[in-house]
């Protein structure tokens, strides 16, 4: 992730050269949106660093949110960018500009080499994440995907844009190119709202894991003596599930963690990846408590 970072930050500041260069809104467009996108790929560096040093114990359920809220801020503004972008695009159809030609084979040159760079990217995290069991890198493998297509499409227009000038056909490449670049990151901006605001607003689970965590709990119904509580909720991608079991007083400890142990590994493996949590309580004291 820092390797794709760190080469995102040069290609970005080469767009932004290419496009004042050239006067090229279709590279001032690709500029912006891997500048917003670098910004959310840092955070998440940041806290992909803090859950392998084990140093999120500030937040209670878990870094998911943080993670979510940085989507959400991005996403807005990625959305706002490519209203702009869109809309300038349609003013620049009408209103064509003058374009240097040496800017718009400068361009094409960094198009090319964002492609390279976001191939190159694309490989470097699909083998740290292809294991699957970091939905970080799971996340930045797609995102990443997605880049290298959106590059590629782009480079195409900038070539056309470049070898045929600010004539008609080369004016269309870049209104058709800036505009496809407005589409992606307007479907950004509602893609990255979708996914943080259920987090943000502390969804719970969905049906399917609801009836996942009911069939666990009955598998082992003769086991425990009372059923006290089951409270579930996402943060981020991860399901958060406390589950309280009662049990009589007379039952040893060691029964009682070995039927905690059941309960929590049954449930882990019908919803991979969640945090599950069994509390045992004292029967008696918990109902004089309810």
């Amino acid at each position: 992730m820092l390797f794709a970072g760190l080469s995102d930050v040069a290609i970005i500041v080469a767009a932004f050269a290419a496009a004042v260069w050239g006067n090229s809104l279709m590279m001032a467009a690709e500029g912006l949106r891997g500048a917003l996108l670098v910004m959310l790929e840092m955070v998440l560096l940041v806290l992909l660093r803090r859950i392998h040093r084990g140093r999120v114990h500030d937040f209670d359920y878990g870094a998911g949110k943080l993670e979510q809220f940085a989507n959400l801020s991005i996403g807005a503004v990625m959305g706002l960018g490519g209203v702009w972008v869109g809309i300038t695009a349609a003013y620049r159809w009408w209103h064509p500009p003058e374009q240097a030609a040496l800017g718009l084979g400068f361009a094409a040159l960094v198009g090319a080499v964002n492609v390279v760079q976001n191939g190159a990217a694309l490989m470097a995290l699909w083998r740290a994440g292809r294991d699957g069991t970091s939905l970080i890198m799971i996340g930045q493998v797609r995102t990443r995907l997605a880049k290298l297509i959106s590059s590629t499409i782009v480079f195409v227009a900038l070539c056309i844009n470049a070898a045929l000038g600010d004539g008609q056909w080369g004016l269309l490449a870049d209104v058709l190119g800036s505009a496809f670049v407005a589409l992606v990151m307007i479907q950004l901006a509602v893609s990255m709202a979708r996914q943080a605001l259920p987090s943000l607003l502390d969804r719970t689970l969905d049906e399917a894991q609801q009836r996942s965590i009911n069939r666990a709990l009955a598998r082992h119904f003769e086991a425990y003596d009372d059923l006290l509580g089951v409270s579930s909720r996402l943060s981020g991608n991860t399901a958060m599930i406390e589950v309280k079991l009662g049990f009589e007083r007379m039952r040893s400890i060691g029964e009682i963690q070995c039927v905690v142990d059941r309960v929590a590994k049954d449930i882990g493996e019908l919803i991979p990846g969640a945090l599950v949590s069994v509390i045992p309580v004292a029967s008696g004291k918990a109902a004089g408590g309810l």
